[in-house]
């Protein structure tokens, strides 16, 4: 009905409005202190922007751009693209549990990504890139929740390629790091092999990265 139409046209205005307002976006984290030249970081969380941004090694800016924009807008980090990392089945989805009428494939679902939203077979499994901002106090992380920690996620952008595959269905995070493995990527087709799956990178340095991304919260006490 046109009635409805039109309220959904202004409850879309109203998310717009809101988030045009520095309570939706207030750019308040330590990075931001950073940029602004108010603060330093500390030695490891430096250590961890560089990898972030090393096109050679972390490379984490490819997708999540780190630096201001042309006219020194904040940085947003990410770059809203789609792509499919393998990300594994998440056992815990609920989902999977739901009755036939709302889950017609049981635990055998799939979730296709923009693939499935549009039924193009060269898009399967990709998801749109999430802003890092907040990360720290956003998990669990990956489009189905997969990731419940930073570190973990971290890991397998670092040798998702190297380890061995795990063996007995759907495995947890926790216990593909206990094993040494990672389970089978949901969506084979379209894995982005160029970007990450073996980025060499050591324990420290994951550390490192991890740190880094703990800037990004909103809300630093040195901000004030």
């Amino acid at each position: 009905m046109p009635d409805d139409n039109r309220a959904y046209e202004r409850i879309a205005e109203a998310l717009a409005e809101f988030q045009r307002t520095p309570l939706f976006a207030p750019f308040s984290s330590k990075y931001d202190a950073y940029l602004a030249g108010k603060t330093r970081l500390t030695r490891q969380e430096m250590r961890g922007l560089r990898l972030y941004e090393r096109e050679d090694k972390g490379n984490c800016a490819a997708c999540h751009p780190s630096q201001p924009g042309p006219k020194g807008e904040p940085p947003l980090f990410t770059d809203f693209s789609y792509d499919n990392l393998g990300v594994p089945r998440n056992p815990d989805n609920a989902f999977y549990k739901l009755p036939a009428k709302y889950n017609p494939d049981g635990a055998g679902f799939v979730d296709r990504g923009l693939g499935g939203a549009l039924d193009m077979p060269a898009e399967e499994g990709k998801f749109k890139v999430p802003t890092l901002r907040n990360i720290a106090i956003t998990g669990p992380y990956m489009h189905n929740g997969y990731f419940k920690t930073l570190e973990g996620l971290t890991a397998f952008y670092n040798d998702r390629d190297m380890r061995p595959r795990c063996d007995g269905g759907d495995v947890t995070e926790a216990e593909a790091r206990k094993r040494k493995c990672w389970p089978a990527p949901e969506v084979a087709s379209n894995m982005n092999t160029e970007e990450l799956g073996n980025l060499k990178l050591t324990p420290r340095e994951i550390a490192d990265i991890v740190a880094f991304m703990k800037t990004l919260t909103d809300g630093w006490e040195g901000a004030k």
